[in-house]
């Protein structure tokens, strides 16, 4: 009888240990503000990649090497902390500008991420049921102008 005890405690404290907690308010507030980061398109072209966060919406746009719009999507998010990772989950994805303009994706996406100083860390591909390749993302946090001062 006591091991069966014993392995009842071990399952039910590991679903506790494992499972997703809301995020504190705090966690939003970090991710708040304009994020950037360097990619190549599908021809090896460089593009730049920028994300705003705030009031729990990400409005993600791509330029072209020239400095051109060429894909905006706007999602609703919410944050969970695990145990030992913090959790970014995507939803109610909207393409507003690009090829794919006026298509959406209601399905949950989700990802491992870290916030620290001024770089956010998005690592793809590693939670139980995700199917995308492994892969890993450098945010920037791009610095607001500081106005002159008057003197």
């Amino acid at each position: 009888m006591k091991p069966s005890i014993v392995i009842l405690v071990i399952l039910i404290s590991g679903t506790t240990i494992f499972s997703a907690e809301p995020a504190p308010e705090e966690d939003y507030q970090s991710l708040e503000g304009t994020w950037t980061r360097n990619d190549q398109d599908s021809k090896g072209s460089p593009i730049r990649v920028e994300q705003e966060i705030k009031q729990k919406i990400s409005t993600l746009r791509i330029y072209d090497r020239n400095g051109q719009l060429v894909h905006s999507h706007q999602a609703k998010f919410q944050l969970q902390r695990m145990s030992d990772v913090n959790v970014f989950t995507f939803y109610d994805l909207k393409v507003l500008e690009g090829p794919n303009k006026g298509k959406q994706q209601k399905a949950p996406q989700s990802f491992v991420y870290r916030v620290k100083n001024t770089q956010f860390v998005q690592a793809e591909g590693l939670l139980r049921n995700d199917k995308k390749p492994l892969r890993t993302l450098i945010w920037w946090k791009v610095k607001s102008p500081v106005p002159p001062s008057d003197i």
